[in-house]
């Protein structure tokens, strides 16, 4: 790990040499205590003065592809595992993507180790997976859009690393939250009323059982524990193999649309003939979704865990009971509690609203639906503080400094580019140093303070020390971030410290001074504009701050694009973030359009128009082919538009053919207007510019040429009339159409159509206006 304090010369030269010091992570625990002690903007102590703590837990939150960024945290908590642990990790708490890095915390804690981050499982697993991973048409069900292949396979070298044993004075509680598809009917009043049941918790006790052994897994439970955990089935003698431990993680990341729901067998607390064994016979197979839907921040199932079951020992150290006590009435106060969440961060989200929004039923059930997600995510949490005010003396969280790539697209976008991945991998990396940095402040040696500055990329700790010195000012960035192989991750350190300073200089005059602890913040707040990251050399910088209008999306997109970042993944030119927009929008466009075509018959319109609306909402795409039908006073027409590629194209171009009638009244009533029945074939061009583009309302011009055929000559096989030429369909003769167009919830159609009859055998030009309203629909 030396390569470490090489890179960056405010990392600890010396905390790498396993033989002086213990783990990395137990330093990170320590400041986590700290943390917890340390009175609101105190001084941080020197870790010698204060009494360490005897455990801690930790809980993970969900975070979509954040998920990258909690491994690199813990990564970097967990590197250099020499050692005895000086605090112990002894429980895990996680929701959703969170439950799989909780896992993955305690392997790295119990002698999974990696010295370099590609190394790492935290890498293995998160890094390479993206959204073409992820969707594989073949693989679409009507209840989810996405394939756990990817992700299976990835659980594989999980499994391996299980078999290669863990420490054996590891012994960890693992609690992992989920939900129900179908509630679980729990009875009050002797009987008489039924309680539906949706969020389950599981608590798994991880034993270490030294080299070349699996670790012992079981379920800690009890048939009298209140929060009524479920078991997971068991072999015979109670141990839980990995496969359904494996089972259960992918339960818990089961997000509902994305993933279908994950089978799982489990027994009921009190279902199960010997306690904590849950054996085949007696299991039940139901189905599980995405732990987060309920509590994405479980940290009441980890108060709850630790006060029935962790005990004070002799030589005062916490262990674990054979089996939790529900009778416990207090925590143990030798245990911290701390809980990482990609959302918490050290600088404003968004600028406070300004004056009232108009009052409207679509934006009071918008706000309503928001509000209610965001509640049920957190109610455990809320519930916990109101029982239990204490544990907020306990209770740390450690915060981001700085945007993370992934975080648009409600944490979604990091599966589109692996770059994303990677910077926000290495964005957790130094969020744990820097929460080291802080707590450890005082105290160190000038050996600890090494300025070696060896900048030769090995080991994948290159980027680490490019984003550090970026981020701390420091003038060894030059050097660390030269390179062609950072070209990209120059890229999004730039868009990172740009949506920082257009965050903080929004929330200018409305926090008081030193509200952030954030240097970055604090100067854009005083009203600088970003630093520029060494090696990025551009002719013309961008407008650093997010327009009105401009999403968050479209926002980083436009950076990007202007700092010519490559992207790889969506196949996108450099300098072209408008297209990598389009590129995003195709796919989940390709995807929501395959969910809607494997749904039963009578469903399909409904999910079809409900996804299309979900994914116009980050940047209209017209639909690939449409066919509509119009009726107006002079004309009516049939008509089939098709895109002009399978990727829309930034010119909005489609190729159009219409089959047009007049006179068609005539035809379809007794009466007769005196003009004669016609029919227009034309084809031509349409045009939909992109601005200006919603799911609500679609503009489009077009420009068709064609023939009109008259019944009047017998649509061309004879000669036309004497005296006719006056009239539009008197004669059958060419037609140039122009269009103005617009649709509604691209449905609804109004047109108005000029054409234009040029003169032809001695006959004279024409010129007609035939508005036309409509249905248009999607193929």
């Amino acid at each position: 790990m030396r390569q470490v304090a090489e890179y960056y010369p405010m990392i600890d030269s010396a905390m790498f040499r396993s033989d002086e010091n213990a783990s990395l992570l137990a330093r990170i625990l320590s400041c986590l205590l700290l943390l917890v002690a340390e009175p609101a903007g105190a001084q941080y102590l020197n870790p010698s003065q204060v009494a360490p703590s005897k455990a801690v837990s930790l809980t993970v939150s969900g975070g979509v592809s954040l998920g990258a960024y909690e491994a690199g945290f813990l990564y970097f908590s967990g590197t250099s595992s020499q050692g005895e642990r000086s605090v112990d990790l002894r429980l895990v708490t996680g929701a959703s993507a969170g439950s799989l890095n909780a896992l993955l915390a305690i392997m790295a804690t119990c002698g999974v180790d990696a010295s370099t981050p590609g190394q790492s499982l935290f890498w293995d697993i998160w890094v390479p997976i993206g959204f073409n991973d992820l969707f594989v048409p073949t693989s679409t069900t009507p209840l989810g859009v996405f394939s756990r292949e990817a992700l299976e396979r990835r659980a594989s070298h999980i499994e391996q690393a299980w078999n290669r044993g863990l420490d054996p004075s590891c012994d960890v509680v693992l609690g992992v939250s989920t939900t129900r598809l179908s509630p679980r009917a729990l009875q009050a009043a002797n009987g008489r009323l039924d309680l539906p049941r949706l969020e389950e918790k599981f608590a798994i006790r991880i034993q270490g059982r030294g080299t070349g052994r699996h670790p012992r897994a079981t379920n800690y439970t009890t048939r009298e524990g209140r929060r009524l955990e479920l078991l997971l089935e068991t072999e015979e003698q109670g141990e839980i193999p990995f496969a359904n431990l494996r089972e259960l993680l992918l339960a818990s990341m089961s997000f509902p649309i994305a993933f279908p729901p994950q089978p799982l067998r489990t027994c009921a607390p009190k279902s199960s003939a010997k306690p904590g064994v849950c054996l085949p016979s007696e299991a039940r197979r139901e189905l599980f979704i995405d732990g987060g839907v309920f509590d994405n921040t479980p940290l009441r199932l980890a108060v709850g865990l630790a006060r029935d079951g962790l005990r004070e020992t002799t030589d005062g150290k916490l262990e674990w009971r054979p089996i939790p006590q529900p009778d416990t009435r207090t925590t143990p106060p030798g245990i911290a509690f701390a809980f990482i969440d990609p959302d918490a961060t050290e600088y404003p989200i968004a600028p406070p609203q300004e004056g009232t929004k108009p009052v409207s039923l679509p934006v009071t059930l918008a706000e309503l639906l928001a509000a209610f997600v965001d509640t049920a995510r957190s109610k455990e949490l809320a519930m916990l503080l109101e029982e239990e005010p204490e544990i907020a003396k306990r209770l740390t969280l450690p915060r981001r400094h700085f945007p993370a790539a992934g975080a648009p697209l409600f944490a979604f976008l990091g599966f589109f580019e692996k770059s994303f991945r990677v910077f926000d991998f290495y964005l957790g990396m130094y969020d744990a140093r820097r929460m080291m940095d802080d707590a450890f402040r005082e105290g160190r040696t000038q050996t600890e303070r090494s300025q070696a500055a060896a900048m030769d990329g090995i080991g994948g700790w290159q980027p680490f020390a490019c984003m550090s010195a970026v981020y701390d000012s420091l003038p060894s960035a030059e050097q660390a971030c030269q390179g062609e192989a950072l070209a990209d991750f120059r890229a999004l350190l730039q868009m990172s410290l740009d949506q920082l300073y257009d965050a903080c200089s929004k929330s200018a005059g409305t926090v008081p001074p030193g509200t952030w602890r954030n240097a970055h913040c604090d100067r854009a707040i005083a009203g600088q504009a970003p630093p520029h990251v060494p090696g990025l050399q551009l002719n013309e910088w961008p407008d650093w701050k997010q327009s009105k209008d401009e999403s968050e999306l479209a926002y980083s997109m436009r950076l990007l694009g202007a700092y010519d970042f490559g992207f790889q993944d969506l196949g996108v030119p450099k300098g072209q973030g408008d297209q990598a927009v389009l590129r995003i929008r195709h796919a989940l466009g390709t995807a929501a359009h395959r969910l809607a075509a494997v749904q039963p018959a009578a469903d399909k319109p409904t999910v079809r128009f409900a996804s299309k609306l979900a994914v116009d909402s980050i940047s209209y795409e017209p639909q690939r082919m449409s066919l509509h039908i119009t009726m107006g006073p002079t004309a009516s027409e049939v008509g089939l538009s098709v895109g002009a590629s399978e990727m829309p194209l930034s010119s909005g171009l489609r190729f159009a053919g219409v089959l047009g009638f007049r006179g068609l009244e005539d035809v379809l009533s007794s009466g007769n207007s005196g003009d004669p029945f016609g029919v227009a074939l034309t084809g031509g061009l349409e045009f939909q510019p992109r601005s200006g583009q919603t799911f609500l309302s679609q503009s489009r011009l077009a420009l068709r040429a064609g023939w009109l055929f008259s019944s009047n000559d017998h649509y061309g096989t004879s000669n036309c009339p004497a005296g006719g030429a006056s009239y539009v369909t008197a004669c059958s003769r060419p037609v140039v159409q122009g269009l103005v167009g617009i649709t509604f919830l691209e449905f609804l159609r109004a047109q108005l159509v000029g054409e234009w009859y040029p003169s032809t055998e001695g006959r004279k030009s024409l010129w007609s206006v035939a508005p036309g309203i409509g249905l248009e629909l999607g193929l």
